[in-house]
């Protein structure tokens, strides 16, 4: 798979389709895989950009503080060295974090701006919640750490209807050739944690879409309104029946929201 040098790393990507780009920005320990629903349907109307954070997948993995800023010059490298001046931008969770960055200091280079699963401001339950999980994932195997996190991923009605899905998912997790490294994990984990665009929100001027499942229990529905309300231009959506992974567990539901809102502001 293709690689490039940006911001002194190796940055793996992958691109399908053509037309308006499309850039995809997976979020904590993802890599371009995690695009699987997304990826064969979005490429059918766009050129569909999505690559691997650094930390994860096939990416370089450095041993130094990441933040979500220097996450979102990653992107940026990448669209400079892909020679696409502007793309619509669509970020999940961590994702939805580094594309906030990418809008906030590079609003030239942004189309549209999707911000699904995701905040803009830790808060103290979530800081707890990020340092819990630090402990627990020194402490037990990559397979132990898949079935614990699962529990933060998924809703229980996809527990309780879909117990193949969710195994499904935790054994391509175990099974996966570039596995999230403990290094990965607690670098990234840094750029969550101090994460912050909150005050700096209004200065988007980008259509935007955020979107959060009612059951996400991993970033609650609390932190996508607040998102909306400091946006100027966003529009909030609501998915039921799903949890933190929806455009997982529903991948249909998200597709056609995401495309809905691309269409909206093809001319943009």
């Amino acid at each position: 798979m293709p690689k490039v040098r940006v911001n002194g790393i190796g940055l793996n990507y992958v691109e399908a389709g053509s037309g308006d780009p499309l850039l995809l920005i997976m979020g904590f320990g993802g890599d371009h895989l995690a695009w699987a629903f997304q990826t064969p349907v979005f490429a059918q109307r766009y050129r569909v950009i999505a690559f691997d954070n650094r930390g994860a997948g096939q990416s370089d993995v450095p041993d130094v503080p990441y933040t979500t800023r220097m996450m979102a010059e990653d992107a940026i490298g990448l669209l400079d060295a892909l020679r696409i001046e502007r793309a619509h931008v669509l970020g999940v969770s961590m994702g939805g974090m580094i594309a906030q960055e990418v809008a906030l200091n590079h609003p030239e280079r942004v189309r549209s701006l999707q911000l699904h699963c995701t905040l803009a401001r830790p808060d103290g339950y979530m800081h707890a919640l990020l340092e819990s999980w630090r402990m627990v994932r020194t402490k037990v195997s990559p397979e132990e750490w898949m079935r614990i996190v699962a529990l933060w991923l998924f809703s229980p009605r996809t527990y309780a209807e879909r117990p193949e899905f969710v195994e499904a998912v935790i054994q391509t997790g175990i099974a996966t050739p570039n596995p999230f490294t403990i290094t990965g994990f607690l670098r990234q984990g840094d750029a969550v944690r101090t994460h912050d665009t909150l005050d700096r929100l209004g200065k988007l001027r980008q259509p935007a879409l955020v979107s959060v499942a009612e059951d996400d229990i991993l970033v609650p529905a609390r932190f996508s309104r607040a998102l909306a309300a400091a946006v100027p231009r966003a529009e909030l959506r609501l998915i039921d029946g799903a949890g933190h992974c929806y455009f997982w567990e529903r991948p249909d539901v998200f597709n056609a929201m995401c495309l809905d809102f691309l269409a909206q502001h093809a001319s943009v």
